[in-house]
């Protein structure tokens, strides 16, 4: 009844608010000359900072503007999935009373194969609001910065928004942590900074990849990083598509497939082989669309069953040896021996998931088990499915995140737990609480960051009850001090 309460109370907040500030026009990625690499970039290490700049405009959470500190993008040198040399933007955000040695990657569920969509720019107050979710899932990292800690937001798809492109989203995953903790003369984060890795759905797919490529492409980060929560768990993109062909989620296929089209040019040339020329350029609109446009425009379509699928081949097309090495190639926990994470790892999927398949996680969990990961953590809910459990899986995320920067020990080996929803996992109330606050400080305006202005049930209560009555303004002057 209380989280209840207070999600009412929430969207009751979100819904009469007035924003302070009118927003200004943002440069699009494809129109802003700091997201093009310099000449001779290529030269560069991997993680080199090219470019960096206070972002241009402030940030945001939904139409609202939130108050940071500070914040920047920074241009890094990266690579594709096939090693070759790209750069990549990632957007450092500071708390006011940041604690510089604790820094939080996060991964946004981009799900988009325009690299207009990317999160650099999405979070930037004045942007399109195609960019929907992006800025719903900043409520999860001011949760993070509500803490002290930095976070760093890759735009992992890369420079050519490779959408499901596995290997490209862990390495610039990597680069920009390499990036950010190399930013200290800038930004104040230690270089020595303790690193958490966190991401849901599509973010999750970087962040696993992130995981599992670590020990080979980022050696150096070793102990440093201390570990990833991965929501709705991406591992293998071939369970997803199948799983939203011809419903209302459908168009997750066009825009992955976009994306690996962007990535790898031979399945460019291939794909469009194989799709029915009268639905061709339909479906290549895809590479113009944001996640929720697409979902929108595509909703239903039939893209492998039906006697009028795109995909001449229907499901046949991964049966095609190229096609099937390009999948096998960006999934995880695929074979023994390789690409096994060495940090520790915390899961948590609904297991009525309706876009990402729970079997996916569960056969990560099994096989990563059985070839010796030291510590993973499954936590699955039985009555969530995918978006619900984005909701409702983020507190656990949150409170396990806490736990691995305040020197708690995770699981040896590895434990799975079965709830009716991971708002039972232990600790989940004051990360509420931590959400709630977050939601209060970036509808009113007010600092993000640790020893600021704190709120009760009562003060949610009292919120509620003037808004319905219409917006006035608020005396914060006896809230509870942190």
């Amino acid at each position: 009844m209380y989280f209840s309460q207070l999600y009412t109370i929430f969207l009751c907040l979100c819904i009469f608010h007035r924003a302070s500030a009118a927003p200004q026009k943002v440069l699009k990625p494809t129109e802003d000359s700091f997201y093009d690499a310099p000449k001779g970039f290529e030269d560069a290490e991997i993680g080199t900072i090219l470019k960096i700049r206070k972002t241009p405009h402030m940030l945001r959470s939904v139409y609202i503007p939130i108050n940071v500190q500070n914040s920047w993008q920074i241009l890094v040198r990266s690579e594709s999935a096939e090693g070759n040399a790209t750069a990549i933007v990632t957007t450092v955000i500071e708390p006011y009373n940041a604690d510089p040695s604790k820094l939080v990657s996060y991964q946004v569920a981009e799900d988009s194969s325009s690299e207009n969509c990317a999160v650099s720019y999405s979070l930037e107050f004045g942007a399109s609001m195609d960019t929907i979710i992006a800025q719903v899932e900043m409520y999860f990292m001011q949760a993070a910065l509500e803490q002290g800690y930095y976070v760093v937001t890759p735009d992992y798809e890369g420079p050519q928004a490779s959408f499901t492109a596995g290997r490209q989203a862990g390495h610039a995953v990597l680069d920009s942590i390499r990036a950010t903790l190399a930013s200290s003369n800038v930004t104040g984060v230690d270089p020595d900074a303790e690193v958490v890795m966190w991401g849901y759905s599509g973010g999750s797919l970087a962040s696993g990849w992130a995981a599992a490529l670590q020990p080979k492409y980022a050696p150096e980060l070793e102990g440093q990083i201390l570990g990833a929560a991965l929501g709705g768990f991406v591992t293998n993109i071939t369970l997803t598509a199948v799983s939203v062909d011809d419903n209302i989620f459908a168009g997750l296929i066009a825009s992955a497939i976009n994306g690996l089209m962007n990535e790898y040019p031979e399945f460019s040339e291939l794909a469009k082989d194989m799709i029915r020329p009268e639905r061709l350029e339909n479906f290549l609109k895809a590479d113009s669309y944001c996640m929720v446009p697409s979902l929108i425009h595509y909703a239903f379509d039939n893209f492998f069953v039906g006697n009028d699928s795109y995909f001449t081949q229907g499901l046949d097309v991964f049966k095609i040896p190229f096609v099937q090495d390009m999948i096998n190639s960006n999934t995880l926990a695929l074979k023994n021996n390789t690409e096994i994470p060495q940090i520790p790892l915390f899961i948590y999927h609904g297991e009525l998931d309706e876009i990402v398949p729970f079997s996916g996680s569960q056969r990560a969990y099994t096989n990563w088990c059985e070839w010796g990961i030291e510590s993973l953590e499954f936590s699955t809910a039985m009555l969530s499915g995918h978006i619900t459990e984005f909701f409702m899986g983020a507190p656990a995320a949150l409170t396990w995140v806490i736990e691995r920067f305040e020197g708690k020990q995770p699981v040896k080996g590895c434990q799975k737990t079965q709830r009716l929803t991971n708002l039972d996992y232990p600790g989940t109330p004051e990360a509420l609480q931590i959400y709630f606050q977050a939601a209060y400080e970036s509808v009113f305006q007010m600092d993000v960051g640790p020893n600021g202005e704190n709120f009760t049930k009562s003060d949610l209560q009292r919120l509620a009850k003037r808004s319905f009555n219409g917006f006035t303004p608020i005396d914060t002057s006896n809230l509870k001090k942190r």
